[in-house]
């Protein structure tokens, strides 16, 4: 099945053996709302195509929750108040990622330092999230290609988008952009990420959607002066890309051509 903004299903499906649930994927299509809560009409017509093509006995609260989905695609728009009845009615349907704590990783990492090592080795805020805007054509293909459980992600500031303030994006480690983090969290997240906190990030699973993948994110934030061995948060720059192999053999070629051309040149003042 194929639907707009969508790569193929069976990709992702051969990541996880997990069946997502239409309620998890209705809370991640949802939360992809800008700063004011409003939605863009391709992700209102994703909303709506969900509506009409879900069986009601796959999600919980169903009468609640279809009412809800309706107000939303009244008025445009999924406020906070909105997204956390969803949260609240679908908990028990959404990737168990969501509300795992964090394995014990901030035990292995203060282990046998310091006080002041781990004072400085606390964890400022975490956050698991749904990825958003999976939906949106301009990811599909990155996300089928790249979108690996347990990889490592970046977190990007866009201070200069004009959807939110507190954008940050989502992106692998080589800089392919996935989506973003959603607004309830982006609004905590960033402002430590301005300040220069260190964090660590990865993707905790990749699930497949009728509509959209659902990507789910681990995020840790350190103070500045962490000694975990992360970099800071502005040498994280997306890495240049690597010149190809063709490239190089269009400059050899190019270099000869013009050596060629000064020979003869030469050779031809010699003669005359």
């Amino acid at each position: 099945m194929r639907v707009a903004g969508y790569g193929s299903r069976q990709a992702y499906a051969s990541q996880s053996s997990e069946a997502v649930a239409p309620g998890a994927e209705l809370f991640a299509l949802c939360q992809t709302a800008s700063a004011d809560g409003a939605l863009s009409s391709r992700q209102l017509q994703t909303l709506r195509s969900w509506l009409e093509h879900t069986n009601t006995a796959d999600v919980p609260a169903w009468k609640f929750v279809s009412g809800l989905v309706e107000h939303i695609l009244e008025i445009g728009r999924a406020a906070p108040a909105d997204l956390y009845a969803l949260y609240s009615a679908l908990e028990s349907c959404l990737p168990k990622e969501l509300s795992r704590r964090p394995d014990g990783m901030r035990a292995r990492n203060a282990h046998a330092l310091p006080t002041g090592e781990r004072l400085r080795n606390e964890v400022l805020a975490s956050a698991h999230f749904l990825v958003a805007g999976g939906q949106n054509e301009r990811f599909a293909a990155v996300i089928d290609r790249h979108a690996k459980a347990g990889a490592p992600v970046l977190l990007v500031r866009d201070r200069e988008s004009t959807q939110s303030p507190n954008t940050v994006e989502v992106r692998t480690a080589n800089g392919k952009q996935l989506g973003f983090v959603p607004e309830q969290h982006a609004s905590e997240l960033a402002p430590l990420l301005d300040q220069g906190a260190r964090y660590r990030a990865h993707l905790a699973s990749v699930l497949p959607g009728a509509h959209a993948p659902l990507l789910t994110v681990h995020a840790y934030l350190y103070p500045l002066d962490a000694t975990l061995g992360l970099q800071h948060t502005g040498a994280r720059k997306i890495p240049k890309r690597e010149p190809s192999k063709a490239w190089w053999v269009v400059r050899f070629a190019v270099a000869v051509g013009i050596a060629a051309a000064v020979a003869y040149v030469l050779r031809m003042n010699g003669a005359a």
